[in-house]
């Protein structure tokens, strides 16, 4: 009787065993479905996560791509209006220029309007670019003996004030390209003359004096005075004077 009881026992922990064990593998088992259940979802947000990721960068790319196509736009944009507006300038220039000399040319034409022998007339003075740096024309022409060469002498002084002092120069110490004055020039019916002059720091200009004369004869000299400012084409008021030697 005892050995049943012990074998009974014996049976009921082997099957207490094998319900244990059981019950481990059916825990673990569940713990695997739910941990590979729990990682299924967990790959499945990283991988969607990482497709937000790509479709923002992709986005945020797309948006640096056209900023910078803006950006460049607008400097090319700049770039073109600053060509443009100096091209503008250019042609204003250019247009002042060529009336200016239409209107040097129809003057030059109106021989009724001068006194009879050489004259020194259209009288312009420019601003340039750079401070103190002046384009000055004149003309140089005649009325009489138009059929054969003249060979004639030229000086020019500029006339102000430097230091408070009364001051002058001639054309040759303003414009490097004179070597000296009195100029000796030929022509047949006029003459254009042209350069650049670089007044002396301190040096106000305040009047021109303009004399030719045969070469031959400087007894018979014809001078033009003018201010700074009508050569400049600052006043209105006619401050010009000729006067024969």
């Amino acid at each position: 009787m005892v050995g049943d009881f012990f074998g009974l026992l014996k049976s009921h922990r082997i099957g207490l065993l094998f319900l244990l064990g059981l019950a481990l593998l059916l825990g673990a088992g569940g713990g695997f479905l739910l941990g590979s259940e729990y990682f299924d979802e967990t790959l499945t947000a990283h991988r969607k996560l990482l497709i937000e990721f790509e479709q923002q960068s992709e986005q945020i790319a797309e948006q640096e791509r056209q900023q910078l196509a803006l950006q460049l736009g607008a400097d090319v944009d700049r770039q073109a209006l600053e060509k443009l507006r100096r091209t503008v300038v250019a042609l204003d220039r250019k247009l002042s220029t060529h009336q200016e000399e239409l209107d040097l040319y129809r003057n030059l034409m109106k021989s009724d309007q001068l006194e009879k022998g050489l004259q020194i007339s259209n009288f312009l003075i420019r601003s340039t670019e750079a401070t103190g740096v002046y384009r000055y024309r004149f003309a140089l022409r005649k009325t009489e003996s138009l059929s054969k060469t003249t060979k004639v002498s030229f000086s020019v002084i500029w006339e102000g004030v430097a230091g408070g002092n009364a001051a002058q120069y001639s054309l040759a110490e303003l414009d490097p390209d004179v070597e000296s004055v009195p100029i000796n020039i030929r022509f047949k019916y006029f003459q254009i003359i042209e350069g650049l002059i670089y007044l002396p720091e301190g040096f106000e200009p305040e009047s021109i004096r303009a004399t030719i004369w045969p070469s031959a004869k400087k007894a018979h000299s014809n001078e033009l005075l003018l201010s700074w400012d009508l050569a400049r084409g600052q006043t209105d008021t006619v401050e010009v004077s000729n006067a024969q030697g």
